[in-house]
């Protein structure tokens, strides 16, 4: 495992092999640890409109994801989670993220929450970097 220090201005951009990837399972494993109460973690986004994102919203931690909407409003596929609270006390913070299809793990320091995500897609459709 690498540790990468931030001062706030700071971004890693990871490449995928190939340019677009149509994922139905996923598993994210970090830990972190932060005297900020806010901040992104984790971004990645596709062409299509899909995205997941991991982040410190009032020093709690905020898992957006969306495996995709239709045009016409009628699926809307936006899901977000919080846990955790006084996450900027300077102290490591493990984080794993288990999705299958629409069904996610989402765990902060040994505590699971279980979801299955709104809308009725279930590949995270995501570009390259």
């Amino acid at each position: 495992a690498d540790v990468i220090n931030f001062d706030g201005q700071g971004v890693i951009s990871y490449r995928f092999k190939v340019k677009k990837m149509k994922i139905i399972k996923d598993v994210i494993a970090l830990r972190f640890k932060t005297s900020e109460s806010e901040g992104v973690i984790l971004h990645g986004e596709g062409q299509q409109g899909d995205y997941i994102t991991l982040e410190l919203r009032k020093a709690k931690l905020l898992l957006q994801i969306n495996l995709g909407s239709n045009q016409y409003g009628s699926i809307l596929g936006h899901t977000s989670v919080t846990t955790g609270s006084l996450l900027d006390d300077n102290h490591w913070h493990s984080v794993v993220i288990e999705r299958y299809r629409r069904n996610v793990n989402f765990t902060l320091d040994g505590h699971t929450q279980h979801f299955r995500t709104n809308g009725e897609f279930d590949h995270l459709d995501l570009d390259y970097e």
